[in-house]
């Protein structure tokens, strides 16, 4: 066998030179991600009021299947029956959604309108 040497390339990451100063690719890779972060920064508009009222209408009304003891809560075994707090939520949920309202088109109204009928159905089922 005859004896074969091996042979390693070594890639030098460091962005320092031996004297102390920074290397010139380093220094455009430095900038880079700085760049991408302040298009980023740009490009990402925040959520306008209707979509944070969609959001909270999502939120209330897991939070009325929750207290209704017909979803579980996070992290939890057990269901969890509130009725009082169920009625809260669900009335949460009419009062955006009705804020809402003049501003989506049919198929979102139809939407929300089929969660709120959803939730006071089951809340009426649960009542009795």
């Amino acid at each position: 066998m005859a004896d074969e040497e091996k042979t390693h390339e070594v890639n030098d990451k460091r962005r320092v030179n031996p004297d102390g100063t920074m290397k010139q690719e380093a220094e455009a890779d430095a900038e880079e991600p700085q760049q991408e972060a302040e298009l980023q920064q740009e490009e990402i508009a925040p959520p306008d009021v209707y979509q944070t009222l969609q959001f909270i209408i999502s939120l209330f009304a897991e939070q009325a299947w929750q207290f209704m003891g017909l979803h579980l809560p996070p992290g939890s075994k057990e269901p969890v029956t509130d009725l009082t707090q169920a009625k809260i939520a669900i009335d949460a949920v009419v009062f955006a959604a009705d804020k809402l309202h003049p501003h989506l088109n049919e198929e979102e109204r139809k939407a929300v309108r089929g969660i709120i009928s959803d939730l006071q159905i089951n809340f009426v089922q649960k009542n009795s």
